[in-house]
């Protein structure tokens, strides 16, 4: 800890002042005091001006949730369509389980997978509002401030694409809405008992599932990080009213271990001499309003009524499934 001379000396430094500018003022009728007793009075006001600037949500902090995590073997909930070796990926033309609105399911139609490798998708990183979600190890490390050893904040790595994403605890303000947007956004955190709370804005327009279902870039995430001793749980919620109808929300899980090594994910560019050399330079890949051909092939493989198929806020609830008996009985007469 510090001392109380270093806590005033601190205090005075961040506020610009000497102990010879510091007064007092007398709360009973004032007498004279030695140079001791003033210089503990400083001391007094000095230390109190620095637990000032100690913010509230480092101080709250409740419990450490450093270290390296280990993602790959607790990825249950969607594991299909994360793990391409589990069930396939994510499919075109599942909306199934996405609140998405009519603005949000065209954007989804018109996306085309090869837009992937024009050159300056190559290294497209996985975005905050998915990362957590796909497959990957990572690793939290403490941000401290220099003077107090405070925690004031923490800094996620090892994220697909080698993306760093640093979450403030001090209690600085989000920047203006035109501050430049990124994929890892800007993130502030606040703990509540021994949840960490994770409010992120400013995020480039990134997908929220490997199908084309994007976030715009005026989407918003909040996070929930709960720690039960070596087992970390994320639940994340993506705000967007321009793609979707209600928030949408999803979960992942990660274990405390260790050995698992996080190595450098070097961005690996396709070879631009043999993708999309049929179309003319900064040609887009997309298909127009109406001609995706790929669009009823999920509901025809696994037999779901492309009313379902195409998402929307109604298929998320129970009260559902009695509109899709009628539409599945339908379908087999």
């Amino acid at each position: 800890g510090l001392t109380v001379v270093g806590a005033i000396a601190i205090a005075l430094a961040r506020a610009n002042v000497g102990l010879r500018d510091v007064t007092f003022s007398c709360l009973l009728p004032c007498k004279r005091v030695s140079h001791m007793n003033q210089l503990l009075r400083a001391a007094v006001v000095g230390f109190l001006a620095f637990g000032g600037a100690v913010t509230p949500a480092a101080a709250q902090q409740a419990m450490d949730i450093s270290g390296v995590w280990n993602h790959n073997g607790l990825m249950v909930e969607d594991r299909a369509i994360i793990m391409n070796g589990t069930g396939g990926g994510a499919r075109i033309g599942d909306y199934t389980g996405f609140p998405l609105n009519d603005a949000g399911r065209q954007q989804t139609d018109s996306w085309m997978a090869s837009r992937m490798e024009l050159p300056e998708h190559l290294c497209h990183p996985h975005p905050a509002q998915y990362t957590l979600w796909g497959p990957g190890n990572f690793r939290i490390t403490n941000t401290l401030d220099p003077l107090t050893n405070q925690i004031i904040g923490i800094v996620m790595d090892g994220l697909n694409g080698d993306m760093r994403r640093q979450i403030w605890f001090d209690g600085r303000p989000h920047p203006p809405e035109y501050a430049r947007h990124t994929w890892a956004g800007f993130s502030t955190g606040v703990w509540e008992g021994n949840m960490l709370t994770v409010t992120t804005t400013h995020l480039k327009e990134g997908w929220v599932n490997r199908n084309g279902i994007h976030m715009s870039d005026h989407g918003t995430l909040r996070e929930h990080f709960i720690r039960h001793d070596d087992y970390l749980t994320v639940i994340f919620i993506v705000n967007d009213p321009e793609h979707f109808e209600e928030p949408f929300i999803r979960t992942t899980q990660a274990k405390f271990d260790p050995s698992t090594l996080i190595g450098v994910d070097e961005c690996q560019p396709f070879d631009q001499s043999v993708v999309n050399v049929d179309q003319p330079p900064g040609f887009v890949p997309h298909w127009l309003p109406g001609q995706n051909p790929q669009l009823t092939e999920f509901g025809t493989m696994f037999g779901v009524p492309q009313d379902a198929a195409r998402g929307g806020s109604k298929t998320l609830y129970p009260e559902y499934i009695q509109e899709l008996k009628k539409m599945i009985g339908a379908q087999k007469k």
